[in-house]
């Protein structure tokens, strides 16, 4: 059960969060007639079927069925539950918070120990802050400046130190306010038995922030031969490393974005910003996840791949592709001479030799990766890199691109580029009828789909939602669907489309009901009025000749004066249909 939060308050936030500008902060919309278009961020597609409903308030993807109203799309994307969406829309349009009112008392508990957390890290991140100021922060201090680090940068980041002491955080945070078990959950200290000490000694600490500006975690760089060398957060109830990136919380800041940029650690992420590459963000010590690639895409398509020079850093990047790939990303990515990382680069080159790289796309890269497991001046090697070539290309969808690489691979191998195509024809053939089957499927459910959003009910839903139909035109009666019927009942009643959605639990119903608040956008009231009369007139038809069709069964086993009456009904029925059809000019 949801907490009970004011009815005037959650209106006023409805009122004021537009809907278009909420989701053009996390991808990028384009004006198609009233709607704004653009790529689902819930599932993977290179052509645009995600469309937001300014009008309505309401979203819907065509492809994956997603839908909700402004509200329900920020549960989704932030992984909040209702009231957190509903206060995290009210701050971000400057409203107040609700008044005090009767919680949920496990939501509530549930909010208040996330806060609490996110206190116990920001408190955390000042601390370690302060520290490398003090003199027993000199080492760490001098190691970032050596680093090439300066101490705007540090301050830009909130980079800071945690001494070699055993428990300097935990009184320190104590004194605070905090106790064991806020520090346990947050993952700032360590609890064995009867002991407790600091998660992070003599390491530089780097605050790891979310998009909002909260501190989530951190990680940690050891100084001397500590191990692990590099140490993170745990996951906690507000953290997890799949969820996040390091340095995400400044591309808010940074403008007309054209890429990301996509290394390896912290310290990459603080080089390159300092010399004026925008865009950059890390991952956080663990292989890069699809949680990370749609969290990045939110920002831009166009990603960078600047991964270490060395042979772990460049298979890291063959992973990466492959992930965003299916993450309908085409990445490129940035080969750095001499096994170099990004930071060493460009702390001994500077921008310029960065920005003079050329960003190798992603197939090109592959291509190069496979090469080198092979010695082309053997004839079966030869043959063999052919093979596992075509079988890359293949998975090209622009006949362009792969005519390009066939080209290249022909030059290489000394095979004709015709035999090369027809190599990877070949293969494609071989799983033609399995893609058969799945195509034949396909369409069988989209079939399904396209009728059942064609019938004439819900086109009636969908032009009551427009708000453009005279009152008393459409009535609870009209609507027999089961699934139809309920949608139209409350836009009957006058709630609006974001009311509905926002009551709905069940996510087919929620799916239904977004489809049909997207599907008029573009009509004009006289359309609207008239499509609607059309609706009407099919629907009564259809109930006299289901009507109709009843009762010629039921005469099967009628006698006498019942079979009659019946017979007599039918006539009745059938004049009727015939003048209703005459009305509407002869359909």
């Amino acid at each position: 059960m949801p907490p009970l939060l004011p009815d005037a308050w959650v209106s006023q936030v409805y009122q004021h969060a537009n809907i278009v500008d909420v989701v053009s902060n996390y991808l990028p919309l384009r004006q198609q007639g009233r709607n704004h278009v653009g790529l689902c961020p819930f599932h993977n597609e290179k052509t645009p079927s995600f469309s937001v409903n300014p009008d309505n308030n309401v979203y819907h993807c065509f492809g994956c069925k997603a839908g909700g109203n402004v509200v329900q799309f920020v549960m989704e994307m932030e992984k909040l539950t209702y009231p957190e969406a509903l206060r995290h829309l009210a701050k971000m349009y400057g409203l107040p918070p609700p008044p005090e009112q009767r919680n949920d008392p496990e939501e509530q508990q549930q909010r208040s120990r996330r806060e609490r957390l996110m206190e116990a890290n920001r408190e955390a991140a000042q601390y370690f802050f302060d520290q490398l100021w003090q003199p027993h922060g000199r080492e760490a201090l001098n190691y970032l400046h050596k680093r090439g680090v300066d101490d705007s940068i540090i301050r830009r980041f909130g980079i800071g130190f945690s001494g070699e002491g055993w428990q300097g955080l935990l009184d320190f945070m104590k004194g605070k306010g905090y106790s064991l078990e806020d520090l346990n959950d947050a993952g700032l200290i360590t609890i064995k038995e009867s002991h407790q000490y600091d998660q992070f000694r003599k390491r530089v600490m780097f605050p790891i922030i979310n998009l909002y500006g909260q501190t989530l975690g951190f990680g940690g760089r050891a100084l001397g031969d500590i191990q692990p060398k590099y140490l993170n957060t745990q996951d906690t109830l507000i953290f997890n490393k799949r969820n996040h990136v390091y340095g995400i919380n400044l591309l808010k800041k940074q403008r007309d974005l054209k890429y990301l940029v996509l290394v390896e650690g912290y310290m990459d992420v603080v080089a390159l910003t300092q010399h004026g590459v925008q865009g950059v963000v890390a991952t956080l010590g663990t292989a890069l996840t699809a949680e990370q690639v749609r969290l990045m895409k939110r920002f831009s398509s166009n990603i960078h791949i600047a991964y270490d020079g060395d042979e772990p850093g460049q298979t890291a990047a063959l992973r990466a592709l492959a992930l965003m790939h299916q993450e309908g990303i085409d990445a490129s990515v940035l080969v750095f001479p001499d096994g170099q990382d990004p930071d060493d680069m460009i702390r001994s080159q500077g921008a310029e030799a960065f920005f003079a790289l050329k960003p190798m796309p992603g197939m090109a890269f592959r291509l190069m990766r496979l090469e080198r497991q092979y010695d082309l001046g053997l004839d079966d090697s030869r043959r063999e890199f052919a093979k596992q070539a075509c079988a890359l290309v293949r998975s090209l969808h622009d006949p362009v691109e792969a005519d390009h690489y066939l080209g290249n691979i022909s030059m290489k191998t000394g095979i004709a580029k015709e035999v090369l195509a027809e190599q990877v024809r070949t293969k494609s053939r071989g799983l033609s009828k399995t893609s058969h089957d799945v195509r034949t499927a396909n369409r069988s459910v989209s079939r399904m789909h396209r009728s059942m959003a064609d019938a004439a009910e819900s086109t009636l839903a969908a032009l009551l939602a427009s708000g453009y139909l005279p009152k008393g035109l459409v009535h609870e009666s009209d609507f027999e669907d089961e699934h139809v019927r309920p949608v139209a009942e409350a836009l009957l009643e006058g709630n609006s489309p974001a009311e509905i959605l926002g009551g709905m639990e069940d996510e087919s119903q929620r799916a239904l009901a977004s489809a049909l608040f997207n599907r008029i956008s573009d009509w004009e009231p006289d359309q609207a009025i008239q499509a609607a009369d059309d609706c009407l007139h099919t629907i009564r038809i259809s109930k006299l000749n289901k009507r109709i069709a009843q009762l010629a069964e039921d005469i099967k086993a009628q006698e006498g004066s019942q079979q009659t009456l019946s017979l007599h009904l039918i006539q009745e029925l059938q004049m009727e249909l015939v003048k209703l059809k005459q009305s509407w000019g002869g359909k």
